[in-house]
């Protein structure tokens, strides 16, 4: 999963009778970081946590090598955030904002530095005088993004970062947070419900459900674990078909065979069976293998499969 730059031991947090994080063991990577779950999962409680802004109750919490609630300061000096409710003064312009923002950090507040952020998340120079109340919502999104960046942050946390955008400035958003992660080397954490945009940009995945963590790694090793849960499909390329296609009919594991074209599709309810026995069959009848390939799941499949495999 790459170098650890955060991690959570057995964290725990009441509010009241309510449990929100129990017994929470996660490890947050440098690169960019998907953290996911349903709602009520603890995403939220989780980054309230990271920031030093809640003690936990039991566990420990910590970022950079630094317990999160007694060097909160410290930390929150070296991350950037973007929550999902923006909050700006609407009367300012976007540079006259981003200015604000930076003498109430302690960050640079150079015109010429701040302008520089400002083209660096796609707000042109037509863009650095106007008032923020006659922005789009890309531009907001933008802006508040450049304040995240203030200070030149190791982590920035993104709460729904392109909630309420629409495809293109979506898009934008995070072709722009993979940009910064590896021109930059800025690490994110980012917290979603559109999964299949995650999939595309992060390099490790977080899933939490009920103040828990059901999985973690990269999406292959995500992957690998939700097909052992459910049946998967493979496209296997051989030759004679027809004689390995008659023996695969006869194996218990498999739900389904089909022939299409010069391929067989085959449904299994056992994936590492089937890789162990395949090569078995081929040999048996002298076929020649050409290929083997598992058809995609995806994150949405791995996310839907863990939660109801815990009774979510």
């Amino acid at each position: 999963m790459g170098e650890v730059i955060g991690e959570f031991k057995s964290v725990t947090k009441r509010f009241g009778s309510a449990v929100a994080l129990d017994g929470l063991n996660l490890k947050i990577c440098r690169g960019i970081n998907g953290l996911i779950g349903p709602n009520g999962a603890g995403k939220t409680t989780a980054i309230r946590l990271s920031l030093g802004l809640i003690k936990p109750d039991a566990g420990c919490a910590e970022l950079f090598g630094l317990d999160c609630w007694n060097n909160s300061l410290a930390i929150r000096g070296r991350v950037g955030v973007l929550y999902e409710k923006l909050a700006f003064y609407d009367n300012l312009s976007g540079l006259e904002q981003l200015r604000l923002m930076a003498k109430l950090k302690g960050a640079s507040d150079s015109v010429v530095k701040l302008r520089k952020l400002l083209c660096l998340v796609e707000l042109d120079e037509s863009a650095h005088g106007r008032r923020v109340g006659g922005y789009s919502a890309g531009m907001r999104q933008r802006l508040g993004l450049a304040q995240a960046l203030l200070g030149k942050p190791e982590l920035v946390i993104l709460d729904e970062p392109t909630a309420n955008l629409d495809p293109l400035n979506r898009a934008k958003i995070l072709d722009l947070v993979v940009f910064l992660s590896r021109e930059h080397g800025i690490s994110f954490l980012i917290s979603s419900h559109i999964l299949p945009e995650l999939e595309k940009v992060c390099d490790n995945f977080i899933l939490m459900n009920k103040g828990k963590l059901l999985r973690q790694g990269v999406l292959e090793q995500m992957l690998d674990k939700s097909s052992l849960l459910s049946v998967v499909k493979f496209v296997v390329r051989v030759q004679p078909i027809e004689a390995v296609a008659a023996l695969l009919g006869d194996e218990g594991y498999v739900e389904d065979l089909l022939v299409i074209d010069d391929s067989l599709h085959v449904t299994v309810k056992d994936a590492t069976l089937f890789k162990q026995r395949l090569p078995l069959l081929v040999g048996q009848v002298g076929a020649s293998l050409d290929e083997v390939r598992m058809v995609r799941s995806d994150l949405e499949s791995v996310f839907k499969s863990a939660v109801t495999e815990k009774g979510a």
